[in-house]
């Protein structure tokens, strides 16, 4: 009797350790923190903190030999933003049936016809998101960074 309460404790103990774990990661982040996204980007590659052309906080970065920014929008007064959207394009425009073939196959990061940026994926913080599902954006954006290099170099 004694050893199944002490492994029942032990069992509590380790539940307990699990859900500390699961709280941190489950983290609501309401609004986008630029010092934090910077800190993920840097687990995928190099970056930094710039601004845009309007002031409000932007990174630059490369992930597998692609450039890339992280556009802060929504902001007040160049903080408190609202959302993000990642962002490449090649001094190459894409034609509008580029485009529609890109946006065919596949689904996070959409393809534009035109000059600029060619590729864009949103990020939204309404109603909060955690830091984990953050971390995803970057790894889907991360995992994509591939696909638009062969995609616009023809392979």
């Amino acid at each position: 009797m004694r050893a199944n309460l002490s492994a029942f404790i032990t069992g509590l103990a380790l539940a307990g350790t699990v859900s500390v774990a699961r709280a941190e990661d489950a983290e609501i982040l309401q609004k986008p923190d630029p010092t934090a996204i910077l800190d993920i980007a840097k687990g995928f590659g190099s970056a930094r903190m710039d601004k845009d052309d309007n002031g409000d906080p932007m990174i630059s970065g490369r992930i597998d030999g692609v450039k890339y920014a992280v556009y802060f929008y929504g902001c007040e007064d160049h903080e408190n933003c609202k959302s993000l959207q990642f962002s490449t394009g090649y001094t190459d425009p894409l034609t509008e049936e580029q485009a529609n073939a890109w946006n065919k196959k596949y689904r996070w990061v959409k393809a534009y016809a035109g000059d600029g940026s060619n590729f864009k994926m949103d990020v939204s913080f309404a109603g909060g998101i955690t830091r984990a599902n953050l971390e995803e954006q970057f790894s889907n954006w991360n995992a994509m960074a591939g696909n638009i290099k062969d995609f616009v170099s023809g392979k």
